[in-house]
């Protein structure tokens, strides 16, 4: 089921929560709603859901208009950050609820019930927890069950705000993989709101990156990461190192640093400019090779796992930089504490003032 949304906006009191937003999602998409805490992403799922009501705009779920149709008949699974379930039941109960609560003309029988609830605790993999309640469970284990009684009454949407964010980081990990398997066999089309960059570059179809109650941008995984509109999304999605300085005909100068900004060669005023690169972008060199590179300090080596974080502190302005290189690299430049060394960014995106209000 495909899901358009038009000219939302919503307002607390002076506070602007949604402003003007626009979105189409596709049946069958799974869909991260990413920004910071107060970007709009959870008042946009409770509109969505019809758990809010907006100040203006419409919904459409297909083609039908669904901007004054109630929660319970927009029929859409919902799934909470701290899972919701009744503690007085247990596990089989809570995910039979939405089924057993049906009108009595589209209730199914007891048998029905029980074997689509079978059927969920096998895809759950819980078929041993049955008569066990809340209590006796994980919270992965319980956030399962949130997901199992959301699917019980067979959505055409489902919502989940936050659903990974009360748990572990392993447990979180081994969710999200499972999610994308359940909406692979499934085909729901799904929405999800979240924080954490790293579950939506990982889970997600499309990402719509929120901001203040604004669209900064929307694109699949690689194309936020890979080509940010703004310096928003390049600083939200991941660490960067900031090169702010002055571009003129092509050239970005900062400090003693200049590089090539090859977008810019047409700009012949000097103007204020800033250059975002990942650490994995930033290159380390024993000797100085141009002026593109700048000298550095290291100051910090975090050397668990296959790559090691050089923190380095410029020496020309006293800032700090962060890079990635290889086990392999680092063993090749044989870096130690308090070394010298120069540093040259690669794949730079220099962005100028009026990027900042895209």
């Amino acid at each position: 089921m495909s899901v358009s949304i038009n000219n939302i906006s919503k307002t607390f009191g002076a506070h602007k929560a949604l402003d003007d937003i626009n979105l189409k999602i596709e049946s069958g998409e799974l869909v991260a709603l990413l920004g910071p805490s107060g970007s709009g992403k959870t008042s946009l799922l409770r509109i969505i859901a019809g758990l809010e009501a907006a100040d203006q705009g419409s919904i459409f779920f297909e083609n039908k208009d669904m901007t004054t149709i109630t929660t319970k008949e927009r029929k859409v699974g919902f799934v909470f950050q701290h899972y919701a379930l009744f503690r007085h039941m247990s596990v089989f109960d809570n995910i039979a609820y939405g089924l057993r609560v049906r009108p009595r003309k589209s209730r199914p029988t007891k048998q029905e019930i029980k074997a689509k609830v079978e059927e969920l605790l096998r895809l759950v993999k819980l078929e041993a927890y049955a008569d066990r309640f809340p209590a006796q469970l994980s919270g992965g284990q319980r956030q399962r069950v949130a997901l199992a009684r959301a699917l019980a009454v067979e959505p055409k949407l489902l919502l989940l705000d936050e659903p990974f964010g009360a748990l572990d980081a392993k447990v979180r990990k081994d969710l999200r993989r499972w999610l994308r398997r359940l909406h692979d066999d499934f085909h729901i089309t799904s929405i999800f709101v979240t924080h954490d960059q790293e579950e939506a570059l990982d889970v997600a179809d499309r990402i719509v990156v929120m901001n203040e109650g604004r669209i900064e941008q929307v694109g699949s995984p690689e194309e936020v990461y890979e080509h940010p509109k703004n310096p928003f999304v390049f600083d939200f999605l991941g660490n960067v190192n900031v090169f702010p300085g002055r571009l003129r005909l092509g050239k970005l100068s900062d400090g003693s640093f200049e590089i090539d900004a090859p977008d810019f060669v047409e700009v012949e005023e000097s103007t204020d400019a800033v250059g975002y690169v990942r650490p994995h972008d930033i290159h380390i060199f024993r000797e100085e090779i141009s002026n593109e590179a700048v000298q550095a300090r290291v100051v910090h080596l975090h050397k668990i796992g296959p790559i090691v974080r050089v923190e380095l502190r410029r020496i020309d302005t006293n800032e700090f930089l962060e890079a990635e290189i290889s086990k392999e690299q680092y063993r090749t430049l044989n870096l130690t504490v308090k070394d010298k060394v120069y540093v040259k960014p690669k794949q730079l995106r220099v962005f100028v003032p009026q990027d900042y209000s895209i």
